[in-house]
């Protein structure tokens, strides 16, 4: 228990009160509104209870990596005060007497449920009740309906906030102290379970970045009667066609400077281009769905320039004056209620025209699903409201920003008229191409006015048509017309804020209440510096993710104990403890790679099982990295960047001796003398497996998948960027034609016919003409139309994938 005693509440007149205790401060002014006066508002700062960490107060337990358990029972560490949480529980007990009954409103996600839990132990023997309450928004109505259905605190969500802070303290304390021994002068060097991979993430975009062979092109450019044409130099299948790093060629670039040149001159000399071909067409833009936590972060910081603390700040103020829902969230749902109202005001605003489908945004649940996506995305609390009476004006555009995009996820899809030019030039043997567009209706961007530039609404003076002709805009020295470019392919970007936190939730790491505080770790620590807006990694961040990290690699399996895709396993395996849900797998036996469970699939979640396979693993590799440190051989990871990078080193070029018989040291100066050789890696295993596996999916034979970068066969795929283009492509040509899973088709067929509806009348709920061409996957036709279902049959149910 937490040193220190508990205030003795005596000599005080006993009279029934409700003490309601959050988190935030700034919420209880607002709160304290909502309530009579037999009721207070109180504030805990945050947590109230951690684990063990100053040796001077709390003895040899402050430098345990972790604490044994009973078989089938998780560890039960000794819990000890916050820097803020003995002062405001001794705040809340003076307020209290033994008729007071608590209502404990923390956070509703798995940290605030690990502070109620702690308030439930402290608090309940001086108490006449204790109950949990949570309400997604700050309001009178949420809030009143939450004290009306209180329940008890959620046991497997503390369950996974428990496991989740052991894993952290196990991870942390022994690879630090092991990092600080490997990398000298470093005596505060730090290592984390998500911290580390997302530095990776930074460090290894670097490294593409130093190993980045730039290939030069050229390129002219015209513009006519307000159209920008290009000068289409080769076809793809030409042998002379320019290609990029990937090996995907582009038309409209050339590496003969003397041909672009020439072009040029011909297209001065004209002064006149000649319309060959105008091929019309249409395109719709559809709206994205409403804001998750990350999403909002990069929102905010591609378009106003802020950070992710400082959006997050905002989101916080707007959350506790009561003018937006929680901000911590990784769902893109909406309630019933919230997409009814959202439908009123854009009816009411934009003309009934303006509403997309109703089933164009899934509905947040009842009262179940996965616990990361259990709540309601970022919304207003008021859609009628345009703006909020608060004094900051970052905090009034953030409000705007998700007011404008939670309307806009309702609206319809814009519509584009399209017009694909083909030109001629005099004495130009080159065709030049181009593209007109113009809005023919608004639909969901009309919700975006302030913070999108307005489209052209009408097509350009240019006549639109086969043989028409265009005179070239008049030039400037500083607007030359033609204009000849000369540039070369730059490195890939280097990360911002916001786009780190885009990466960690694609990768399945961090989750919405640490991805801001994980990258601020990076910038505190020191592993990252900022260079005008971008995170460049500094010696000392090098240092842990090259040097430090390689050590905790399994020769055997391969598991690496800071890679993302084992980070993102434990992730997911923690969401399924704090869901009470099953492995779904079918493993027998508790290893990390299942994430600890055993039993046959179905089964429940076993947390001490999950606890005690982590645990173990994590100490193996902790013990092969201290015998790897001792013995100073090459790391498996540098072992087989090495020899990636030595399958497509020229034959001329020196070699080292074996990778196996290197040192770390060794072997990592011949990577890097490779890589500034400008030679690219070969694709990894996995990659290769990866794109077989798609065509599979796909029914592509190798050729017809080679097409699509530019080769005649996969077996021609030399490096892993090529790899990495193929993958994107497929990805995306299976997610235009990938078909509904069968359990998504016999759910949709349940549900339909429990809601006595005809397939012609279900098809109708998504405008689709029939069930025939429904998609698959958790953003296709098939998860829409099951979304729909559930709300006409009022009944809640797993979708599948």
């Amino acid at each position: 228990m937490c040193r220190g005693d508990h205030r003795t509440l005596t000599n005080r007149k006993e009279h029934r009160l409700n003490i309601l205790i959050v988190e935030s401060a700034a919420k209880t002014k607002t709160l304290s509104r909502y309530l009579g006066k037999d009721w207070k508002v109180m504030a805990t700062g945050g947590h109230v209870q951690t684990l063990p960490f100053d040796r001077t107060q709390h003895g040899k337990d402050a430098k345990k990596a972790y604490w044994a358990n009973r078989p089938g029972k998780l560890p039960s560490p000794p819990w000890v005060w916050t820097d803020r949480g003995e002062e405001a529980v001794q705040a809340i007990l003076a307020e209290a007497n033994e008729e007071t009954t608590f209502w404990l409103a923390t956070d509703p996600d798995r940290e605030g449920e690990f502070i109620a839990w702690c308030l439930d132990r402290i608090l309940r023997p001086h108490a006449r009740a204790v109950h949990r309450v949570s309400f997604q928004e700050v309001t009178e109505e949420a809030v009143r309906e939450a004290l009306e259905r209180p329940r008890p605190v959620d046991t497997k969500m503390v369950e996974s906030a428990l496991i989740r802070k052991l894993l952290d303290r196990l991870v942390g304390y022994r690879t630090s102290k092991l990092a600080r021994g490997v990398i000298p002068g470093s005596a505060s060097a730090s290592m984390g379970r998500v911290q580390t991979p997302t530095l990776g993430f930074v460090v290894d975009r670097e490294l593409e970045r130093e190993a980045h062979v730039p290939i030069p092109y050229f390129e002219v450019r015209a513009r006519a009667e307000e159209v920008d044409l290009q000068v289409r130099f080769h076809e793809p299948g030409d042998e002379e066609a320019w290609k990029n790093e990937a090996g995907r060629a582009v038309p409209t670039r050339t590496f003969d400077e003397g041909l672009a040149r020439r072009a040029e001159d011909a297209i001065r000399q004209g002064g006149r281009v000649q319309v060959t071909e105008a091929t019309r067409g249409s395109r719709t833009s559809a709206p994205r769905p409403p804001f998750s936590t990350d999403a909002l972060l990069q929102a905010a910081g591609s378009r106003f320039g802020w950070s992710p603390k400082k959006t997050s700040a905002l989101a916080s103020m707007l959350y506790e004056a009561g003018h937006i829902t929680y901000i911590r969230t990784d769902s893109n749902r909406l309630a019933a209620s919230a997409i009814q109202a959202a439908r009123k005001v854009v009816a009411e605003t934009f003309g009934e025209e303006h509403l997309g489908r109703s089933g164009g945004t899934r509905t947040a649940p009842a009262g179940g699903g996965a616990v990361q996506d259990a709540h309601e995305a970022i919304r207003p609390t008021r859609f009628q409201e345009e703006d909020v009476p608060l004094k900051d004006a970052d905090a009034r555009k953030l409000y705007r920003l998700v007011r404008a995009h939670t309307l806009a996820s309702q609206m319809a899809a814009s519509r584009y008229d399209t017009v694909r030019i083909r030109a001629e030039a005099k004495d130009l043997d080159r065709p030049l191409t181009g593209s007109v567009s113009w809005r023919t209706f608004p639909g969901w961007e009309a919700a975006y006015a302030e913070f999108r530039a307005q489209p052209a609404t009408s097509p350009p003076p240019a006549p639109l048509e086969v043989g028409a002709i265009w005179e070239l805009e008049p030039e400037s020295p500083e607007s030359p017309n033609p204009e000849l470019i000369e540039d070369e392919t730059q490195p890939p970007p280097r990360y911002r804020r916001h786009t780190l936190i885009r990466t960690m939730k694609d990768a399945g790491i961090g989750r919405p209440s640490t991805y801001s505080k994980t990258v601020e770790k990076l910038e505190e620590r020191a592993y990252v510096e900022i260079e005008d807006g971008a995170l460049v990694p500094t010696e000392r961040g090098r240092s842990v993710w090259l040097q430090v990290a390689p050590l905790y690699v399994r020769d055997d399996s391969g598991t690496e104990l800071f890679s993302a895709a084992y980070t993102a396993l434990m992730e997911s395996r923690l969401d399924a403890v704090a869901s009470g849900g099953s492995n779904g797998n079918g493993s027998e036996k508790a290893t990390p790679e299942n994430g600890g469970e055993n039993g046959s699939a179905g089964e429940a979640v076993d947390p001490a099982s999950m606890w005690e396979s982590w645990r173990d693993e994590i100490r193996d590799l902790h013990e092969i990295a201290r015998t790897r440190t001792k013995e100073g051989k090459a790391t498996p990871r540098t072992r087989q960047q090495l020899q990636r990078l030595l399958e497509n080193a020229p034959s001329e070029m020196e070699r080292p001796p074996p990778p196996d018989s290197l040192s770390e040291q060794d072997a990592r100066g011949w990577v890097e003398r490779l890589r500034q050789a400008g030679v690219q890696p070969a694709p990894t295993e996995t990659q290769m497996d990866y794109l077989r596996a798609l065509m599979e999916e796909l029914q592509l034979d190798p050729s017809e998948a080679a097409e699509l970068v530019d080769l005649d066969d996969i077996s021609r795929i030399r490096t892993s960027s090529q790899a990495s283009s193929l993958i994107d492509d497929l990805r995306r040509l299976r997610d235009e034609r990938r078909p509904p899973s069968r359990k998504q088709l016999a759910l949709i067929e349940r549900l339909r016919k429990d809601a006595g509806l005809t397939e012609a009348q279900t098809a109708e709920l998504i405008d689709e003409p029939d069930l025939e061409g429904l998609t698959g996957g958790r953003e296709g036709t098939a998860s829409a139309l099951i979304d729909r279902l559930l709300e006409v049959t009022g009944t809640s149910a797993a979708k599948g994938s």
